[in-house]
């Protein structure tokens, strides 16, 4: 495996020891959760993710923001608002759209979740890697056992945990392959923040 993809899985494995920390040792994560604007750990987990992956990618691979791909077509903003509602109906979580602060909050957590796992993580396995499908699988994986560091799903037993982890795995790789085709991170950050508004509280 190309010395890149390592790092990179090293600094996923390390975020997630630490974040743990935080959220279930430290017991930080019931309010983050709860997407509590008063949650430090709500701030503290993705201004770490948006800082590690803005200097990984421009440390090891010399790219910035820009080299993400921000373009866009009508077609796949298209595919973001139909894909990304669905999911959100069936969201039991998620931010109040009545609430400007809950939508600001909501792409402020879904662009660093966002550029981290596909910005950075997804696109550097997928340079150290042949093919499409190992990069999808690895950094979809990382995505879902990240959601164990999250008081909720950590405090489910180990069958519903691990369901979970399944769960969200297949939603990452949904975002994954949605970059792969696109060529675009606002792709997977659009599709990603209309997942996370609770569309039921409009009605």
């Amino acid at each position: 495996m190309h010395r890149d993809a390592v790092r990179a899985l090293v600094i996923c494995t390390v975020l997630f020891a630490l974040f743990f920390i935080l959220s279930i040792g430290f017991g930080l994560g019931p309010s983050e959760s709860k997407h509590d604007p008063s949650s430090p750990l709500l701030y503290v987990r993705r201004v770490i993710m948006i800082i590690v992956a803005a200097a990984s990618l421009q440390l090891t691979r010399k790219e910035n923001l820009a080299s993400l791909g921000l373009r866009i077509s009508f077609r796949w903003i298209a595919i973001c608002l139909l894909v990304g509602i669905a999911m959100g109906f069936s969201n039991p979580g998620g931010f109040d759209p009545t609430e400007l602060s809950a939508i600001i909050l909501a792409l402020f957590h879904t662009f660093a979740t966002e550029l981290f796992f596909r910005g950075y993580l997804f696109k550097t396995l997928s340079a150290s890697m042949k093919g499409a499908f190992l990069p999808i699988l690895l950094s979809s994986l990382c995505y879902g056992l990240f959601y164990l560091t999250t008081a909720p799903i950590w405090a489910r037993p180990f069958l519903v945990k691990t369901l979970l982890v399944i769960l969200f795995s297949a939603v990452g790789s949904v975002y994954a392959y949605s970059y792969k085709r696109s060529g675009s991170f606002l792709v997977p950050w659009m599709m990603h923040f209309f997942s996370v508004l609770k569309y039921q509280m409009l009605f």
